[in-house]
């Protein structure tokens, strides 16, 4: 017998989460994306709270005291000796695994550092997607360009214009690293105060110089951003011989005819005669799930086809729902 309505198992229902990744370039002229020199402002002996602190004084306190404060000896070594309460698991912001560790031993007096809003990365940048390209002379110029990558722990280095601290170790190990990019937050620092290509410093990158040679202020970054989804499956399971009778008003036969001859069955009063012969199957193209028969549909599958009902195999359907 026909039926209009069916359950859905409670199998037949997953619920998951998954994340797509989108190839993203962002140049200082991009909205929100932006460059500053970090710098410490210097204070004479207990004046530190007398003086408003600059711009470039601003953005260095915050980096430091957000992501640093447990991590640079150099930094440490200059404050009071209270200062190593900060040295505790709470403060290894972005550590995420402690068999890849996440350095910050070279953060000091100054830093460059690149902001990204979350407008361009959604959920996080994706590890090991970070590059950031440094040109001297005009964005297009590649004579003359530095190339920072991320190693997916969120150190930055550098793969064609070494510092060479150490040339027995990886390029982003303790010793050669230069910054650290914080996937979650969408900011890249550059720590390393060592000089490569002569006299060039990594802090020297995005900012305008008064020289040719240290004029690395033409700069991209390329990453993959992460955006998370989360998904509903359906699955319909349609017994043969299930939902085989028309609804669409045009195959009911009208109220003041009499059923056709011979056709006595229950399942056949309500079709017009010439669908009653024959190998009339109908069609669907929609799914409509409900919450209970006496309400709206709470969602509609379009299916990309017609499919026709059967009488002698089952009909499996899945389908997804993004959220």
């Amino acid at each position: 017998m026909a039926t209009k309505y069916g359950r859905l198992d409670y199998d037949g229902y997953t619920f998951e989460e998954q994340t797509f990744h989108k190839n993203k370039t962002v140049t200082s002229a991009s909205n929100g994306v932006n460059y500053v020199l970090a710098k410490r402002d210097e204070y004479a002996q207990g004046d530190a709270y007398a003086k408003v602190l600059t711009n470039s004084g601003i953005h260095w306190a915050f980096i430091h005291n957000l992501f640093y404060s447990s991590g640079s000896q150099k930094i440490l070594d200059e404050q009071p000796a209270d200062a190593a309460k900060y040295d505790n698991i709470y403060n290894d912001f972005n550590q995420h695994n402690d068999l890849k560790p996440f350095f910050t031993t070279k953060f000091n007096t100054t830093a460059s550092v690149f902001y990204i809003p979350q407008q361009h990365f959604d959920q996080r940048i994706k590890p090991n997607s970070f590059q950031l390209t440094a040109r001297t002379g005009s964005s297009s110029n590649t004579t003359k360009e530095i190339v920072i990558l991320d190693d997916g722990n969120g150190n930055l280095y550098s793969n064609n214009a070494h510092s060479s601290q150490s040339a027995d170790t990886s390029l982003s190990s303790k010793d050669n690293y230069v910054g650290n990019i914080f996937y979650d937050l969408g900011i890249a620092i550059l720590t390393e105060t060592g000089s490569w290509s002569g006299s060039v410093n990594y802090n020297d990158i995005g900012r305008e110089s008064s020289t040719e040679e240290k004029d690395y202020r033409f700069w991209d970054i390329k990453f993959n951003s992460s955006t998370l989804f989360f998904t509903s499956q359906y699955t319909i399971h349609i017994n043969p011989g299930d939902f085989n009778s028309p609804t669409n008003h045009s195959s009911i036969p009208a109220l003041s005819g009499s059923l056709p001859s011979g056709s006595s069955q229950a399942t056949y009063s309500n079709l017009r005669h010439e669908l009653t012969s024959g190998s009339f199957t109908p069609y669907f193209n929609q799914i409509h799930l409900y919450r209970n028969q006496t309400e709206e549909p709470i969602l509609i599958a379009n299916l990309p086809r017609n499919i026709k009902m059967r009488d002698d195999v089952d009909i499996i359907i899945t389908f997804r729902v993004d959220h």
